[in-house]
């Protein structure tokens, strides 16, 4: 099979298009022949090495095709049948793959899908939708009174986020942005939006001094500190990443005199502890887009051999908010 593997981690050029052995299923898994295969900022991080994944490996984790074969054990699902899947469980050993013709994935995190759906536009949902379905219902409990604050809100993650919690919907979303140019990608989905060297002052005068109840954090740096300041009494910081790099110590006893919480959630670390909620999560973002009721906006689609550009892209922040990889017929 055609797959972009990465011999060696390094800069985006480490990956190379190469043919290597076909994919097959092993006891509770699936093969699928791809379509698409969603490309996010943290592939940047594992093309790169940050996660220490053995090389080589071929990166991606969130793919859209049609069942190729079952493994031993598994039942629910059939030969040719569209379906959705997450390769981040890698508390099960090394998963990932989506970058590939064919590619492996656990059944409890697969789902069906319908026979009419969009599978580029499902495949740029997954990872980032149930990361935020699961932050802002399984650790924020986000209620219909909260102000919630983004940061990124015109990012990938960031921007489905705000999207999920317009729908949910919460009180107020205010995305907070980099650059004025930035304000019309989010103006849809956000209640108030604020360029990030205004953040303070904004949410200040935006919530009368009171803070936010709910902080989507997927940054880091220094906004991660200003928000913090920000939260309301028995608000939720929700630390998605740290796409800035810069990872901002935050006080203890801050939280303890301001009644604040500070919540972590890596999906790729818990996925394999948890499938029930993930596929909880995957079958409501999916059914959401596919209504359109999340409205999700189209992803670029760019073949295989661009992936490399892609990366870059993402690296020197001028991609689009969300690109998948057209691979299979």
């Amino acid at each position: 099979m055609r797959a972009a593997v990465v011999k060696v981690p390094g800069p985006a050029e480490s990956l190379q298009i190469a043919e290597v052995s076909d994919a097959t299923p092993g006891e509770g898994e699936l093969s699928i022949e791809v379509r698409f295969a969603g490309v996010g900022f943290v592939d940047t991080l594992f093309r790169a090495g940050a996660f220490g994944l053995p090389t080589p490996f071929v990166p991606g984790i969130e793919v859209t095709g049609h069942v190729r074969e079952v493994g031993a054990g598994v039942s629910e699902f059939t030969v040719g049948q569209p379906v959705g899947a997450l390769l981040n469980d890698f508390g099960r050993g090394v998963r990932a793959g989506g970058y590939a013709e064919i590619a492996v994935a656990h059944a409890s995190m697969t789902i069906p899908l319908p026979e009419d759906a969009d599978l580029a536009r499902v495949a740029g949902v997954l990872v980032n939708g149930v990361t935020a379905w699961m932050s802002l219902h399984h650790l924020a409990r986000l209620r219909v009174e909260d102000d919630v604050l983004v940061l990124g809100a015109s990012g990938g993650l960031g921007g489905i986020a705000s999207r999920l919690a317009a729908v949910h919907p919460a009180s107020r979303v205010i995305g907070v942005v980099g650059s004025d140019a930035k304000r019309p990608f989010v103006a849809d989905e956000c209640t108030d939006v604020i360029v990030g060297a205004d953040l303070a002052a904004m949410v200040d005068e935006m919530t009368d001094g009171r803070g936010v109840d709910v902080i989507v954090d997927p940054v880091g740096g220094e906004l991660r500190g200003q928000a913090f300041e920000r939260l309301a009494p028995f608000g939720r910081l929700l630390v998605l990443g740290n796409a800035s790099g810069q990872d901002r110590a935050l006080s203890g006893d801050a939280a303890f005199y301001g009644t604040r919480q500070v919540m972590g959630f890596s999906l790729g670390g818990v996925a394999h502890l948890v499938p029930d909620q993930v596929r909880t999560a995957l079958a409501a973002v999916v059914g959401l887009t596919h209504r359109g009721v999340l409205r999700e906006p189209a992803p670029s689609v760019v073949p295989l051999t661009d992936v490399a550009e892609v990366h870059r892209a993402l690296e020197n922040r001028s991609a689009s908010p969300k690109t998948v990889l057209a691979i299979g017929a």
